[in-house]
């Protein structure tokens, strides 16, 4: 469970570098698919860079929803037993 919480918040980081981490550790074997989906769904790569310009509380915003849904997805999943 503490994996998906820091996979969720390694998400925050605008960038898509981070995200391989958790790719190549699920490709591994080292972590389950919860784990996994959780931070694909938090990370989006620089996509967020042009919204955090432009309005840092837009960006709050947005990444604070997918965070949440990303924990729920990763929670549900992780339940399920993947």
């Amino acid at each position: 469970m503490a994996v998906l919480v820091v996979a969720a918040l390694v998400g925050i980081i605008p960038e898509s570098g981070p995200h391989l981490f958790f790719v190549t550790l699920y490709a591994q074997g080292m972590i389950p698919f919860s784990v996994l989906l959780t931070n694909s769904v938090v990370q989006d790569g620089h996509g967020m860079l042009p919204l955090l310009a432009h309005s840092r509380r837009d960006f709050t915003i947005v990444k604070t929803i997918n965070l949440i849904i990303g924990l729920l997805v990763g929670l549900v999943v992780l339940a399920t037993g993947w």
